[in-house]
């Protein structure tokens, strides 16, 4: 049968609050996530034996360690269904080691997915009849909050895609609140060479002095719908452990010069976006950033 494709989209963090580390190891954070259209693809086709896994990016593991498998593994496991026979295939477009949340939408798209496949029950006894299902099924069976509940055991970032849009998510990521979506505006995403990684941004953290308390402004300036309110409000606790000869800096110089409102750090990078206020400026920025740094896109809140 035709396979059936779904769309994971990237995030950018609006505002990034990290607080003190906890006795579990996690930091306490609050940050307000927005997602954005830069959409990796996962495309379930039937067939094979049992669930097995391909991707563009050979970057990307295809064993048990990808987070798509983990998605799988507990969803069967919470759900009590049997495994079907399955092949995903991953088309990476979202960067690695960005803070763009690539793993994590690439796994709550499998979660979104496998729920609307099952919520007919159709596929009980038979895998091809369930995708065939997943076409006309929009509505997902089981509550957001038990998707969330499955996502949050998988990574901080997972529970925000089972829902998308805009959210402010505390504790580790896991308790969200939904916020006024964010409706107008572009985001131009850059990805440097080089990759931060996620424990070492948090270690360099740690040893900073404490950041002050600051006001939050972002929750007022979505709800006016104020796009340079919104921009104004941008922050990102990690941009203190950026070092001072990343290209980070360079990228935001450029972002800004090229008619951005503001340009942030995304989660813990090294991916940073500039918010602009019209379509055509947004794209023309791209065009000229991708220049030098190609990995460059333009895209709309979603």
């Amino acid at each position: 049968m035709e396979p059936l494709t779904l769309y994971a989209p990237a995030k950018v963090n609006l505002t990034l609050t990290v607080g003190d580390r906890r006795p579990d190891g996690y930091h306490d954070v609050s940050t307000v996530m927005q997602a954005v259209g830069l959409y990796d693809t996962l495309t379930l086709t039937h067939g094979g034996a049992g669930l097995t896994l391909t991707c563009t990016d050979p970057a990307v593991p295809s064993d048990a360690t990808n987070l798509v498998l983990r998605a799988a593994g507990r969803f069967f496991e919470e759900t009590k269904l049997p495994v079907p026979d399955l092949h995903l295939h991953l088309r990476k477009r979202i960067p690695s080691q960005a803070g763009l949340g690539g793993g994590s939408t690439d796994a709550a798209a499998y979660l979104r997915g496998m729920d609307r496949l099952y919520g007919l029950g159709l596929g009980r006894s038979d895998a091809a009849s369930t995708l065939l299902a997943l076409r006309t099924l929009y509505a997902p069976s089981l509550p957001d909050v038990q998707l969330e509940h499955m996502a949050a055991a998988l990574g901080s970032d997972v529970p925000f895609f089972i829902r998308g849009g805009t959210a402010l998510a505390r504790g580790r990521g896991e308790r969200l609140t939904p916020m006024p979506r964010l409706r107008d505006g572009w985001f131009v995403i850059v990805k440097p060479p080089e990759g931060f990684s996620t424990p070492a941004m948090y270690r360099r953290l740690d040893a900073l002095p404490p950041e002050p308390p600051r006001p939050d402004a972002m929750p007022a300036a979505l709800a006016a719908e104020d796009i340079r309110a919104v921009a104004a409000a941008l922050y990102n606790s990690f941009e203190r452990a950026v070092p001072p000869d990343s290209a980070v800096w360079d990228i935001e110089s450029a972002l800004r010069a090229h008619g951005a409102l503001a340009a942030l750090l995304s989660g813990s990078g090294s991916a940073v976006f500039g918010l602009f206020a019209r379509e055509d400026t947004a794209r023309a920025a791209a065009e000229t950033l991708r220049e030098r740094w190609p990995m460059t896109f333009a895209a709309q809140p979603v």
